[in-house]
């Protein structure tokens, strides 16, 4: 599906058998695809809960490198809206839960907040996003986060050779030894490519925080506080706004999108997610 004129993502979508309750459209994180762990394992909940499934490519990802001629980022969050009215058009089930993890949780955020009484989602749920980037980026820049760092970049990278071979990358050859952090890949490909004067002004227009206020719909922040890079009194001005629409949980432990415990289900945020689309629609 198109999501702006010469750049289409994929969409993954599976329906449960017998009747449905509603739709989940899951988002995933940087790096990531619609065959992410965390993804997968969320469906495959959403779809024993009676909930169909729809898993989200965001631009260039899970194999869809031909499709775009730009690298998706944050503030993409015009996508999830395109999603959704494509889910619209398709009459597929409401209630609409959109459900994003780590950066495709700013984005879900950032579209809910932005479009206001105008959205087309009925709950939204972010998953450890990223609400305020430069917080983040500079978290990850800690020496103690060393191997998510390198982690990170090095995912982008690979990214970034995989779309060279379908169009003109420019900026110099994407070698995670040579970028050695997200700041400086942001710096040399994503703020350029999106029409940002700098990664700063990326993270500055992008970030879902300044906007959280407007949100019109149930949501749900889930974030540990034991996150490495994304930092929990991040979230302390939006506790403390007491914005009628917006819950906040942060349990003690858990990482970053981690979640996972001994019994069923093992990654108790997709169960968290989808006890509060049922919840709340």
């Amino acid at each position: 599906m198109e999501v702006v004129p010469g750049s289409r993502i994929r969409i993954l979508i599976s329906r449960p058998q017998g009747r449905v309750r509603g739709t989940a459209i899951l988002i995933h994180g940087l790096g990531g695809s619609a065959e992410s762990g965390y993804l997968r394992r969320t469906a495959r909940m959403a779809l024993q809960r009676g909930w169909a499934a729809v898993r989200v490519n965001l631009r260039n990802c899970g194999g869809t490198e031909a499709l775009a001629r730009t690298l998706y980022n944050a503030g993409q969050s015009e996508d999830a809206g395109r999603v959704l009215e494509a889910l619209e058009s398709a009459e597929l089930p409401r209630p609409f839960g959109l459900v994003g993890f780590s950066l495709g949780g700013n984005l879900a955020l950032r579209y809910a907040a932005l479009a206001g009484v105008e959205g087309r989602a009925d709950a939204v749920i972010g998953i450890n996003p990223p609400v305020d980037l430069e917080a983040c980026v500079r978290s990850l820049e800690e020496p103690r986060n060393a191997a998510y760092q390198a982690y990170f970049t090095w995912k982008l990278c690979r990214l970034l050779r995989r779309i060279a071979r379908n169009r003109p990358i420019p900026g110099p050859v994407p070698k995670a030894r040579l970028i050695r952090s997200v700041r400086r890949f942001d710096t040399l490909y994503t703020a350029p490519d999106g029409g940002y004067s700098s990664a700063e002004h990326y993270y500055q227009i992008s970030s879902s925080c300044p906007h959280l206020d407007a949100l019109r719909v149930p949501t749900l922040i889930l974030s540990s506080r034991n996150d490495p890079f994304v930092p929990a009194d991040m979230f302390d001005p939006i506790r403390a706004s007491g914005s009628p629409k917006l819950r906040l949980l942060l349990p003690v432990s858990g990482g970053h999108v981690g979640y996972w415990q001994s019994n069923e289900p093992r990654f108790w945020a997709g169960q968290a997610a989808l006890d509060f689309l049922e919840e709340v629609t």
